[in-house]
């Protein structure tokens, strides 16, 4: 087991800054950036978090990731947006989709808005979390070109297709909190099991299978080679259609490109993301949905638990508490997840002292 550190959010904020300034990002990115990778880790999510810069400097190294792209509005028609990422940094595709998703949602009470060529967008979740903010209920079917598939299709053993998430958010009431349903189609993230193989951990029963279909739960069987094994897919047939619904929708419709071979001749990570967002007051105001909101909440609270589950918690409730944790206690990374971080940005001309001295 590797030792753990504990960093606080400002500090990690500030140095995940320092090293994509240095990295040609200018400094309203950068900080997007650094913002979104610590709001994962608070989140409880450190597949998405700061774990994630040492692969981001990767690609600005292969030319997977330009640091300077800005995301274009390629198609405007009215509650239909259609945006091209160009290959940049997440983060700022991922705001500008949900600004003018928000605004035409406003508009129109309803927006379709099609995110194609867009590098890493992080945790999905966070960008429900931004529609919830404006109060408008969202859907999101990404998928996942640029590197090699890291998924195996239901009934099969060799990867076909990306982790490819979905996530849909709905307005909390004055006495529920928003219901932020956020998950990967296969049964764990990738990130996790880069995670666990920082930690010395093994994987949960069930995730993955090796090059000869066996089931392991090693995560060296993917790290640092990405085809030694594949993850399953979650919900066996039903995570495996909805893998593939998020391939048609994230990638064919929004035009980025579907997981085929030709599109996995790179090493980045490039993301399609359709977003449907809903305005509640379209449909007759959120008042009335509001109470059966709660009621629903209150019925299915009343079961009785099962055996080794305390409580029943709803999506979106375990990233609070995480967040209120972290908040108070600090971030906890591995050593090893702390000095990859180090060496990436030592990569980019900043020193480790410098890194150091600002996550303090």
């Amino acid at each position: 087991m590797s030792a753990m550190l504990l960093f606080g959010h400002d500090g990690l904020r500030q140095a995940i800054t320092l090293v994509f300034e240095a990295g040609g990002a200018d400094a309203p990115t950068a900080r997007a950036v650094a913002a979104m990778l610590v709001e994962a880790n608070l989140s409880g999510h450190d597949s998405h978090g700061i774990q994630m810069v040492t692969y981001y400097v990767d690609c600005l190294a292969n030319g997977g990731l330009d640091p300077k792209a800005r995301p274009e509005l390629v198609l405007d028609g009215g509650a239909v947006l259609k945006i091209d990422g160009h290959r940049g940094f997440g983060a700022v595709a991922g705001a500008l989709a949900m600004e003018k998703g928000i605004e035409r949602a406003r508009e129109h009470g309803v927006a379709l808005v099609a995110l194609a060529n867009s590098h890493h967008l992080g945790r999905i979740g966070h960008w429900a979390e931004v529609c919830l903010e404006a109060g408008l209920i969202s859907l999101h079917f990404v998928n996942v070109i640029g590197h090699n598939p890291m998924v195996a299709p239901w009934g099969g053993r060799q990867s076909r297709l990306g982790t490819n998430p979905f996530c849909a958010g709905i307005p909390g009431t004055n006495n529920h909190a928003p219901f932020v349903l956020d998950f990967a189609t296969s049964r764990i993230a990738f990130g996790k099991v880069g995670v666990a193989h920082d930690k010395g951990e093994a994987l949960p029963e069930g995730t993955m299978v090796a090059a000869d279909g066996l089931a392991t739960r090693d995560p060296a069987t993917m790290i640092p080679d990405t085809r030694g094994g594949a993850l399953l897919a979650m919900g066996e047939h039903k995570g495996g259609g909805l893998a593939m619904l998020c391939e048609l929708l994230g990638g064919a419709l929004t035009g980025g490109g579907v997981s085929k071979p030709e599109n996995h001749v790179d090493d980045t990570t490039l993301n399609g993301m359709l977003s449907i967002l809903i305005n509640p007051d379209a449909l007759g105001g959120f008042a009335g949905m509001a109470s059966e909101i709660d009621a629903v909440t209150e019925w299915v609270r009343s079961s009785a638990t099962a055996q080794g589950h305390e409580t029943i918690m709803l999506a979106g409730e375990p990233e609070r508490a995480a967040k209120r944790l972290r908040l108070e206690q600090g971030i906890p990374l591995a050593k090893p997840a702390w000095e990859a971080f180090v060496a990436a940005g030592e990569r980019l001309g900043v020193a480790s002292q410098t890194l150091e001295q600002a996550a303090a």
